[in-house]
């Protein structure tokens, strides 16, 4: 079976989640530019789209149709040659209708698991949930004659767990993608000993098409993305600690929240970051880790959170939910306090947080600099005068970077992966840091 026969039946488990909606939206693209290669034409090509909810199906679908429109009016130059034999074709408005409608047919939202029965593709973005995903898998290699090849989104499972758990002999791939998949370059891969070389060359294949970045991680729980975040938050919750009693546990998290957003140049602080993912998020994540991990990766603090229902992640419109901070139009405007029990005003904290931290050690941004050409050397000046100042804020961002550097070596140093350009890589690409935590300004 060609890769290209692979392709003519997909299925994508959990379609209807933040992950999967990504990830059926890039099998559409793909699919739907086979399709319409010449010697394809006559094929027939499907993607099953499996979610339990229906209500969530029907959602799926609007969303797949205007990214697809989108995606059509910025490639109309290519779709113009690919419809040069459809004479009834004349406007790029018409060209566009009639690529988005046709995109549209490869898609069958399904509830039962059984539509992937005929599939020899299977793309997985469940719940992370070992069992889950297992049940799953081992279901539909029961059912199944096509011997299907399968693609799983974990973040943090063992990929040689997954295929000894479900026993699938070598016929799945660790197929990370970064949030939301739609528009992250990054892809991580994770291959296992003894896995199938020919489905690693089609994920390659696969990436390569859609303009991903593809960046190789070894089988350890968590890879190099979590592996990196999960260490980067359990250090950003110890600091908090170590500023108490001196600053209150909100003030503390602001303080360390600002010191990895402002005068470490990152899009977000790291709390900002955990709310984004998703405060239960993380905190599972790190208990699956532990289990595998000989260090303890576990929070208390987070688990304390997720049993006072404060989750983190986003509502259904894409608003923040509550986290660590509470946000308005996208801006904090509140912050959790562990000691209280409640949330306090930003603006009650911010005084005493600005007064303790000190000046820049000159004005920067995040956002500014991702679009400078010069950053790299005005990032060695920046470090550079952070380093020799004596402000609480630089010193603690000094402090705080030194260890960004430990944690990225020691993922090269446990064979998490095989180099620190692929540590960078990963938190450049995926996370939208400006530079690697291996660096030489710490």
């Amino acid at each position: 079976m060609t890769f290209n026969q692979r392709f003519k039946n997909v299925s994508v488990l959990g379609a209807a989640g933040k992950m999967g909606s990504g990830i059926l939206y890039l099998n559409t693209i793909y699919l739907s530019q086979l399709k319409l290669a010449p010697e394809n034409k006559n094929e027939t090509f499907v993607i099953n789209a499996i979610d339990q909810s229906q209500e969530r199906l029907n959602g799926l679908l609007n969303y797949t149709k205007s990214l697809l429109l989108k995606w059509a009016e910025k490639n109309i130059v290519w779709l113009r040659k690919a419809y040069d034999d459809r004479d009834d074709l004349i406007e790029n408005g018409e060209i566009i209708d009639a690529y988005v409608y046709e995109a549209m047919t490869l898609i069958r939202p399904s509830t039962i698991v059984d539509a992937a029965y005929e599939s020899s593709l299977i793309f997985e973005a469940v719940l992370e949930n070992i069992e889950l995903k297992t049940e799953l898998f081992t279901k539909i290699t029961a059912n199944n004659k096509n011997n299907p090849w399968f693609l799983t989104n974990t973040s943090s499972i063992p990929i040689k767990e997954l295929d000894t758990k479900a026993n699938l002999n070598g016929n799945i791939i660790g197929c990370h993608f970064y949030n939301p998949p739609a528009i992250q370059k990054l892809i991580e891969l994770i291959e296992i000993d003894n896995g199938n070389k020919e489905l690693s060359k089609l994920v390659y294949d696969f990436g390569k098409e859609l303009g991903k970045v593809m960046v190789p991680s070894n089988d350890i729980a968590g890879f190099i993305g979590n592996g990196f975040f999960m260490r980067d938050l359990l250090f950003a919750l110890q600091k908090v600690k170590d500023l108490k009693p001196e600053f209150t546990f909100a003030e503390s998290v602001v303080i360390v929240d600002t010191i990895t957003r402002d005068f470490m140049l990152r899009p977000m602080g790291i709390f900002q970051l955990i709310d984004y993912v998703g405060v239960e998020v993380c905190s599972f994540i790190l208990n699956v880790m532990n289990g595998y991990l000989p260090e303890e990766l576990h929070s208390k603090l987070l688990n304390k959170m997720v049993d006072k229902a404060i989750m983190g992640g986003q509502n259904s419109d894409g608003s923040q939910k509550a986290g660590f901070f509470t946000y308005k139009r996208s801006k904090i405007e509140s912050v959790y306090d562990h000691d209280k029990g409640a949330y306090v005003t930003i603006d009650e904290v911010l005084p005493k947080v600005n007064a303790y931290l000190g000046d820049l050690p000159e004005n920067q941004s995040w956002k500014a600099l991702s679009r400078n050409k010069k950053k790299e050397s005005i990032l060695e000046g920046y470090f550079k005068k952070l380093n020799s100042s004596k402000s609480a804020g630089c010193q603690l961002a000094s402090e705080y970077m030194q260890k960004m550097n430990e944690i990225g070596t020691e993922l090269v140093n446990t064979k998490v992966t095989d180099s620190a350009e692929n540590v960078n890589t990963v938190m450049i690409t995926g996370f939208h840091h400006l530079y690697g935590p291996i660096n030489n300004y710490s």
